[in-house]
């Protein structure tokens, strides 16, 4: 800070925060003009949802495993403006990238304008082949979006590599960020057709780029603070070393848990999985064991109504930890049968 300046103080709303967008920009692989810091990737949903040019009857292709704060947006678009959401139904599990090409590439019609869809789904956690679904849209001149909500910090992100006209993602997941920090990024050839959705100074100043998106009023500097700190450990670490523990304790866990007859919903390929494993584990269910398991053991899981099981491993959670989890599960089975 400049201590000559009386305009130069923390607080201040309208700021690049290149000190911030510069060491993200590196982390994402894209141009620091590309990324707006934003607090979550549904705020970054809904600025697309409500900044792309769309005319009633145009229609935004989904999949059927998309988050609320990813589906919702385009609802309300819908609901308001009369647009269409169209859903893809996924397989659970995927099988491999080319049936997942198959349902995009068969769903499209003339009148579709954005394909939105996750990177990784936060319903089963397969990894979609968003490089694939990008080089499609892009080849029928469809824009699109990405919900990456769990991917930096669960994996490598290269965002101009994927070649997506936009991404969103909440950094507080994998990367272990600070709650209130997310990011929007926008391929700076898109950036000029998106509307902002909040309006303050600099909102239309197109000279700024995808600043334009993060000036929403008093920015919350002790966040972003946190979020260059976990990118700086991250970096430290190494993203290499990191997805590479993640795809070894969640095969570990996946392969632990098909051994007790659960059944895998991520995907066989494992290319389409990363940090996350979903299995179905019926007649089991999902809420009881969710229950049991934190009360009587401290261990956390996630699901779904009646017998899914989302189970994360992150890369700080060891051999030991699964094993407790695993031995947990088989207490609990044995206490139903």
């Amino acid at each position: 800070m400049a201590q000559n300046d009386p305009e130069d103080y923390p607080i201040w709303g309208y700021a690049a925060w290149n000190q911030f967008r510069d060491p993200l920009a590196a982390f994402v692989g894209c141009k620091r003009d590309e990324l707006a810091l934003v607090r979550n990737a549904t705020e970054a949903n809904s600025y697309i949802a409500n900044g792309v040019d769309l005319k009633a009857g145009d229609e935004v292709l989904i999949t059927d495993q998309e988050h609320p704060g990813g589906e919702h947006p385009w609802d309300l678009r819908a609901k308001r403006y009369g647009i269409v959401v169209k859903k893809i139904m996924l397989p659970k599990p995927v099988p491999d990238a080319a049936t997942v090409l198959n349902l995009f590439s068969e769903a499209i019609t003339a009148r579709t304008r954005v394909i939105f869809f996750s990177h990784i789904t936060t319903v089963t956690g397969v990894v979609l082949p968003a490089k694939e679904i990008c080089t499609l849209a892009r080849s029928k001149g469809i824009l699109s979006a990405v919900d990456g909500a769990h991917v930096p910090g669960m994996m490598k992100l290269d965002v101009h590599d994927l070649g997506c006209d936009m991404y969103s993602a909440s950094p507080h997941k994998w990367l272990q960020a600070t709650k209130g920090t997310g990011f929007l990024y926008i391929r700076d050839e898109v950036i000029d057709r998106v509307w902002n959705t909040i309006a303050t100074e600099g909102w239309d100043d197109t000279k700024i780029r995808a600043e334009r998106f993060q000036r929403i009023g008093s920015s919350n500097v002790p966040t972003l603070c946190g979020l260059r700190a976990a990118i700086e450990f991250a970096n430290q670490i190494g993203l290499e070393r990191i997805e590479k523990r993640h795809r070894q304790m969640a095969d570990y866990v996946l392969g632990e848990m098909t051994k007790r007859s659960a059944v895998s919903w991520t995907s066989p390929n494992a290319a389409l999985r990363c940090g996350i494993v979903t299995v179905n584990v019926p007649p089991l269910n999902r809420m009881d064991l969710e229950n049991w398991l934190w009360k009587e053991r401290k261990v956390r899981v996630r699901g779904g109504d009646p017998s899914k099981l989302r189970i994360s491993m992150p890369y700080f959670v060891l051999r030991k930890d699964a094993n407790r989890f695993l031995a947990s599960f088989d207490e609990y089975k044995t206490k139903k049968a």
